[in-house]
C-alpha cells in the first residue's frame, strides 16, 4: 500500500478511542518552493517535525517537499497543543534559516487543523487535491529571483512611460464590497481597487519572488501606494465609492496631499484601510492619518484582523468607522465565542465587515454576528460578478 493509499485509508477509518480523537494536520508550504534556501529548508523542517511529534501518537506523511499531513491521534486538550508546537517550530526555523520570510508568512493560512470525527470528507478532498498536485509542486522551474530595489525602479519607470491610465489598466483590479441587509438581496456599496501581483509578474516582475524579501516589499508596497493614489481616477467612476488599502506612511507623502487637492479637500467617496500590523508599528502616526482623514469626510477601517487579536486590541478606541475581520475556514466556532466583542463594536456605530469569504459558511457566520459587509469570491458569485483575481495575488491583505 502507498503512502497515499494509507493515509486516506486512515482518514476514511480512523481509530476513535475512548480518551483519543482523531485529526490531519495540513500545511500547504509551497510558497517556500521559489528558491533553493527555501526547498532546503523544506527538507529540514519536516525532518524536525518527525523528531519532534515521532512518540506522541502522531506520523507525518509527506506528499510533497511542500505539502505535508500528520495524523493526531491524541487527548482532544492536547491537539491545540500540537498545532501550537507546529506554528512556533515553523516561526523559529524561518527565523533562523530564511530571516527574510519572517513577518511575510501567514503561518495561520498555511496551517489547518481538521477534525474527523466532524469533517472527514473535507479532509480527505484536501488531501487529494494536494496530492495531486504534488508532482508539480518540487519542480526546479517554481525557482524564482529575490526582489530588489531595482525591481522597484522597473515598476517606476513603468508608470512614467505608459502614464496612468495605461498603468491602470494593466495592473490595477478592483473588488466589490457588498452591504447586508436581513430580508434584502446583497447590495455592492464599494470598491476596493488594489495592485494585482499576478499582473506584475506577468509583465513587469517575471521570475520574481515579490514577498519574501520584506523590507523591499514594503517599500514596493509604498511605490505602489503612490501611483494608485495617481492612478485612481482613470479606473474608478465619479459617483463610485472606493475602498484603498494603503500604509500608515502614504497619507503623509506629497502624492496624498496632491490626491486631496485633486479631491477638492473632501474624501467622502473614499474610505482608506490599514493593516493591523501597521497600526501597530506606527501607532501614533496612525492616530494623525485617522484624523486627518475622517477631518476630510472620508472613513478608516482596520484591516486584516484575526480572532485573537478581537480580544488584545481594544478596537473601539482606535475610533475606526469599519474593522476588517478574515474568514478562514474552520474559524466559525472562534468567531462565535467573541460574540460580545462584535456586539460592543457594532453598538459603538463601528461597521463591521467580513473579508476572503469564499464559502457560504463564512457568510452565514458573518450573518449571524450581525456583520454589515462582505467581500469574498463567494460575495462575488452572489452578486453575479466575476471575481477578479485571487486574493492571494493582492498587495494588501483584505
Amino acid at each position: 500500500m502507498s503512502e497515499i493509499d494509507e493515509l486516506t485509508d486512515w482518514i476514511a477509518n480512523p481509530p476513535i478511542n475512548r480518551g483519543t480523537v482523531p485529526y490531519v494536520l495540513i500545511l500547504n508550504l509551497e510558497e517556500f518552493t521559489r528558491s533553493k534556501e527555501g526547498m532546503e529548508f523544506l527538507k529540514a523542517f519536516a525532518d524536525r517535525l518527525d523528531e519532534l511529534f515521532a512518540g506522541r501518537g502522531c506520523r507525518l506523511y509527506r506528499l510533497s517537499l511542500a505539502s505535508l499531513v500528520m495524523t493526531v491521534s491524541d487527548q482532544e486538550v492536547l491537539v491545540s497543543g500540537i498545532l501550537s508546537d507546529t506554528k512556533m517550530q515553523l516561526l523559529r526555523m524561518i527565523g533562523r534559516q530564511l530571516p527574510d520570510y519572517f513577518g511575510a508568512v501567514d503561518v495561520n493560512r498555511i496551517t489547518q487543523i481538521i477534525d474527523l470525527r466532524r469533517e472527514r470528507p473535507r479532509a480527505m478532498e484536501t488531501v487529494r487535491r494536494l496530492a495531486e498536485q504534488a508532482a508539480n509542486v518540487d519542480q526546479v522551474s517554481n525557482m524564482m529571483d529575490m526582489l530588489l530595489l531595482e525591481h522597484i525602479v522597473r515598476i517606476e519607470a513603468a508608470h512614467k512611460q505608459w502614464g496612468d491610465a495605461r498603468f491602470a489598466d494593466l495592473f490595477l483590479r478592483s473588488q466589490q464590497i457588498a452591504l447586508y441587509e436581513e430580508g434584502k438581496p446583497l447590495h455592492p456599496v464599494m470598491s476596493e481597487f488594489f495592485a494585482s501581483m499576478a499582473a506584475l509578474r506577468q509583465h513587469l516582475l517575471v521570475g520574481v519572488d515579490m514577498r519574501h524579501n520584506k523590507n523591499v516589499f514594503n517599500q514596493m508596497t509604498v511605490t505602489l501606494d503612490r501611483i494608485i493614489l495617481k492612478a485612481i481616477d482613470a479606473i474608478k467612476r465619479p459617483e463610485q465609492r472606493a475602498s484603498l488599502n494603503i500604509n500608515i506612511e502614504s497619507v503623509f507623502s506629497s502624492d496624498f496631499e496632491t490626491f486631496e487637492r485633486k479631491s477638492l479637500n473632501s474624501l467622502r467617496r473614499f474610505n482608506f484601510e490599514f493593516r493591523i500590523g501597521d497600526i501597530m508599528q506606527n501607532f501614533n502616526e496612525f492616530l494623525a492619518a485617522r484624523d486627518l482623514i475622517q477631518g476630510r469626510g472620508g472613513t478608516v477601517a482596520i484591516d486584516g484582523l484575526l480572532p485573537p487579536l478581537i480580544n488584545v486590541i481594544d478596537l473601539a478606541q482606535l475610533n475606526p468607522n469599519m474593522i476588517k475581520v478574515f474568514w478562514q475556514p474552520g474559524i466559525g466556532p472562534e468567531l462565535l465565542r467573541r460574540r460580545g466583542h462584535f456586539d460592543r463594536l457594532r453598538q459603538s456605530g463601528v461597521v463591521l465587515a467580513m473579508a476572503r469569504v469564499d464559502d457560504e459558511d463564512g457568510f452565514v457566520t458573518g450573518q449571524e454576528l450581525g456583520f454589515g459587509m462582505f467581500q469574498g469570491f463567494h460575495i462575488d458569485k452572489l452578486l453575479s460578478t466575476p471575481a477578479p483575481v485571487p486574493l492571494s495575488e493582492y498587495r494588501g491583505v483584505g
